[in-house]
């Protein structure tokens, strides 16, 4: 058994912190317990932003909101319209207004998780998230949220 250094035994903890508190996070919100999905079950616009997020931090072009650089252990939340941006939980509820249809690129027009058009998928880290307006929720709205990697 290889033993680990003390840096990786601290990425360890913080790790599991930051999954902690994202699950707690979820929880809060209303989402209930996260949901284990296998990565190759993952709906397809999940897959794709995990992979944009991983080449931009192999590129070093992924950039970081202040929160996550200086506020300590904390749940990363990669949202599907700009993944190679990695911010915390609160920079990410005060984008929500903000943020544009996956789908179609058009305001989503949201401002609360109660309207039920977005999508969340948390990983062992990063909570990853997506937004549909409504017309494109309407059209489907389970498209690809979980499953067997469709859509």
């Amino acid at each position: 058994m290889k033993h680990k250094t003390p840096r990786e035994i601290a990425v360890d903890d913080q790790l599991r912190a930051a999954g902690a508190e994202g699950a707690q996070w979820l929880a809060a919100a209303g989402w209930g317990p996260p949901v284990k999905v296998p990565l190759q079950n993952a709906a397809k616009w999940q897959r794709e932003t995990r992979e944009r997020m991983l080449a931009s931090q192999e590129d070093e072009s992924c950039t970081w909101c202040d929160h996550l650089l200086y506020g300590g252990p904390q749940p990363v939340v990669v949202h599907a319209e700009h993944p190679t941006h990695l911010i915390c939980r609160a920079c990410s509820i005060a984008a929500r207004p903000h943020r544009r249809c996956a789908d179609c690129g058009r305001p989503a027009g949201s401002a609360s998780p109660l309207d039920g058009r977005e999508d969340v998928c948390m990983g062992t880290v990063a909570i990853y998230t997506r937004l549909r307006c409504p017309a494109c929720f309407r059209r489907d709205p389970l498209n690809g949220t979980f499953g067997t990697g469709g859509g």
